[in-house]
């Protein structure tokens, strides 16, 4: 499960996920270079042209979960249970796994113009990720420097870019059924309802809020949506970009899980394991781990899209407070 939503802002663009899972993934910010080679599960390799800084794993190849690359090209991969299909293999296109997707488009699509001209070469095939010993179940939600925004999704069968102005995307469904469902919540607002006359009773508010009292409080993939795009279309987004990032992680702890709030049916906690925030105007990059309240930041350098090989940035997952002196 995880919540993710873009924003724009003081003429920038910006991106937000939570992480949500059972197993441990152990994400870390890593840097990749320009130029990188990396070996496909089904054979081949990929020269990648785009540098990009993204939260990953080092296994035999790195495994990406989100990244913004040098062009402002931003995806992150959410759970589709249920709704994925993949394909066999084709000799004719660049078959991947679904868990090399993200990879492949963050170091070879510069926007989503880009994406749409050259997604026709890929085939998603249905291979396991040797991690989880399952093949998973994925979409795609991407944005640019542009802030205009889509989601791939295969539930039809084959992989498809579909718009997703609203800038929000959750789990399963399918984004049509997530926009529709949002016709359901069209009442709810920041301010309060008046009072109202009731068999000649007149009702009134218990105090502010009542606004909101339509919508849906539980961790559900409908229910953290329509959260999130509430909170999205009100948020104030201060004055400054950094109060713009501050904002997102406020948005995001609406749609955090803490351990313990939802198990799986073999009694795992899945919970937020990071979140995360992108300036995708200028490729900075903004970490959170569940262990702690500390954000970590970096900001993609040119020197870094020279390196030889992938950086990993080791941060510090225990909480931490400062003493008043």
């Amino acid at each position: 499960m995880c919540t993710s939503f873009t924003l724009t802002a003081h003429g920038q663009t910006f991106f937000a996920r939570t992480m949500d899972f059972a197993f441990l993934l152990d994400g870390e910010p890593i840097v990749m270079p320009r130029g990188y080679q990396w070996s496909l599960q089904l054979g081949g390799q990929v020269t990648n042209t785009y540098g990009f800084v993204g939260t990953g794993k080092q296994l035999e190849e790195f495994l990406f979960i989100d990244g913004v690359n040098e062009k402002g090209l931003t995806i992150a991969e959410l759970y589709f249970s249920n709704e994925a299909v993949y394909c066999e293999y084709t000799a004719e296109k660049i078959n991947l796994a679904p868990h090399e997707l993200l990879h492949w488009v963050l170091g070879n699509v510069a926007d989503i113009p880009d994406l749409y001209q050259k997604i026709s070469r890929i085939n998603l095939v249905q291979i396991e990720t040797a991690l989880l010993g399952i093949t998973v179940p994925l979409h795609f939600i991407v944005t640019d420097t542009t802030g205009r925004c889509v989601v791939i999704e295969t539930n039809r069968g084959f992989i498809e870019i579909k718009e997703n102005p609203i800038g929000v995307m959750t789990n399963s469904p399918e984004l049509e059924w997530h926009v529709k469902n949002i016709g359901n919540y069209l009442a709810a607002r920041p301010a309060n309802f008046p009072p109202a006359t009731v068999n000649g009773v007149e009702v009134l508010p218990f105090g502010l809020g009542n606004g909101t009292s339509i919508l849906p409080g539980g961790l559900t993939s409908p229910e953290r949506f329509v959260r999130t795009v509430y909170n999205k279309q009100f948020v104030n987004v201060g004055e400054t970009a950094e109060e713009t990032v501050n904002a997102m992680f406020h948005l995001l702890n609406n749609a955090t899980i803490p351990k313990g709030l939802m198990v799986e049916d073999n009694g795992q906690s899945e919970y937020t394991q990071y979140r995360v925030v992108y300036n995708v105007t200028n490729g900075t990059y903004y970490f959170n781990p569940y262990e702690t309240q500390e954000v970590f930041s970096l900001q993609l350098k040119k020197e870094w899209l020279q390196l030889k090989q992938p950086r990993i940035f080791a941060v510090s997952k225990s909480f931490t407070t400062k003493t008043m002196v």
